[in-house]
């Protein structure tokens, strides 16, 4: 008869051997390409586009971009590449984003705080539908008296 010791280190090799590659093969859910949908945006004179792009980076890291055609038709294109372990990241391209801090609670969920110039700008919580087919963007931005608004935008899977 095997001893409770032995039974429950076969118990742990199983799992090892079984369970950490399921793991470790789990994406994250948003990576792909999103675009928002421009016609519900909360502000005036909105973009004719915005696209998002979240990709692995290789070594537990991930890679943003954000590229923006403005309603005058001028083009910017904002990146980052980061840990999801809520350390700051440098951010390049972007009118109001230049230091981010990312997590990734679950694989459905990516909040994300930024600042620019040593003040911060934003909190954003992406997170995906049921139907696997659209993100949610919840916006907390703060007056200049500090007041905080929310806005909420929906982007739609492109790839």
């Amino acid at each position: 008869m095997q001893s409770h010791a032995a039974r429950v280190l076969y118990f742990a090799i199983v799992c090892l051997m079984f369970g950490a590659p399921s793991f470790a093969a789990e994406k994250h859910l948003l990576l792909g390409t999103w675009s928002v949908d421009v016609s519900k945006l909360q502000q005036p004179s909105p973009p004719k586009s915005v696209t998002m792009k979240l990709e692995e980076a290789g070594e537990g890291a991930y890679h943003m971009t954000v590229d923006i055609e403005a309603s005058d038709g001028s083009k910017s294109h904002g990146e980052s590449t980061f840990k999801p372990d809520g350390t700051a990241a440098s951010g390049t391209g972007s009118a109001d984003v230049d230091v981010v801090s990312m997590t990734m609670p679950s694989k459905r969920i990516l909040v994300m705080g930024a600042g620019k110039g040593g003040q911060p700008t934003s909190s954003r919580v992406f997170s995906l539908s049921d139907d696997g087919k659209h993100m949610i963007e919840t916006v907390i931005r703060h007056l200049p008296d500090g007041t905080p608004y929310t806005r909420v935008n929906t982007w739609t899977r492109i790839s």
